[in-house]
């Protein structure tokens, strides 16, 4: 889903930046070429736009094609013509230049720059933003409306822990239980992984019952199956993992390596089936 708060704030350094172009600009191109310290200042301007750009692009192609990048996103949000076609000629022309700038090396002459700025700050400050206002709408139109009024943008933080503590825990459990049991390493990270994993899923938990406006009670997970939001077999193996989270928390604490092994073969992977669950009951079916 689109974090608005990433957008505006991404958007309002976008428009900082191209203040700052436009107002060296708006001395004219003889005060421009005259003056040494502009052309650099300027481009200084246009990079830094370029980046805030870059990353609204890269934003919005996650939402509409799926796809996580890191890069080329302005010239490939053109392609995807989202705007109107003066912006997406003025994005690939804003890449192109970019490009030109930090890959190729070229040295744009003060008068180039002059030109090239000129055209993509005015277009960008003019019409930019009111677009991407009506693509946001597009877009958080056709997003899946939520039964619960939950944050998602924490919802999906803790979801990422989730995922990349039981992927880590994971690659420890698939070694033999006897190379496992007998490597402090494995050991360590193990039962720290898991007590990221169990805080993670104990907020995901109370969010969900607090923005259910039910009081969260001691055995949380129990409480969320009660409610229907996720079945029976997932709260009570989540619930075994959760007794065990100051244990695992408490470096003093022993606790039997092979035991451990077993106990996070069984319950860790309920974890995966929580936000499976927990997203279908959270998103409304049109």
């Amino acid at each position: 889903m689109l974090d608005i708060q990433f957008l505006n704030d991404k958007a309002s350094k976008l428009v900082l930046f191209l203040k700052k172009a436009d107002k060296i600009l708006k001395n004219g191109e003889e005060q421009f070429l005259k003056i040494p310290m502009y052309p650099d200042r300027t481009q200084y301007y246009l990079i830094s736009a370029y980046n805030e750009l870059e990353e609204i692009c890269c934003h919005l192609l996650k939402e509409v094609t799926g796809e996580k990048l890191k890069g080329d996103c302005v010239e490939k949000i053109a392609k995807e013509q989202l705007f109107s076609e003066k912006i997406n000629r003025v994005l690939i022309d804003f890449s192109s230049y970019i490009k030109g700038v930090m890959e190729s090396n070229y040295k744009y002459t003060p008068k180039e720059i002059y030109i090239i700025g000129s055209q993509i700050k005015t277009t960008l400050l003019d019409r930019f933003i009111k677009e991407l206002s009506s693509v946001v709408k597009e877009i958080k139109a056709k997003e899946p409306k939520l039964s619960i009024p939950v944050n998602v943008k924490k919802l999906q933080d803790h979801a990422k822990a989730i995922k990349s503590s039981v992927r880590k825990i994971s690659n420890f459990l698939n070694f033999p239980k006897e190379e496992f049991a007998s490597t402090p390493l494995f050991i360590d990270r193990a039962r720290y992984f898991s007590v990221v994993l169990i805080d993670s899923l104990l907020w995901i938990c109370r969010h969900i019952l607090r923005k259910s406006g039910k009081k969260v009670e001691k055995n949380c997970f129990q409480q969320l199956y009660k409610e229907g939001f996720i079945d029976k077999e997932t709260a009570e193996n989540l619930e075994i993992l959760l007794k065990h989270r100051n244990i695992f928390a408490d470096p003093t604490k022993e606790f039997d390596p092979q035991e451990l092994y077993d106990l996070l073969k069984k319950t860790v992977p309920y974890s995966l089936n929580f936000l499976s669950q927990i997203s279908k009951a959270i998103f409304k079916k049109d």
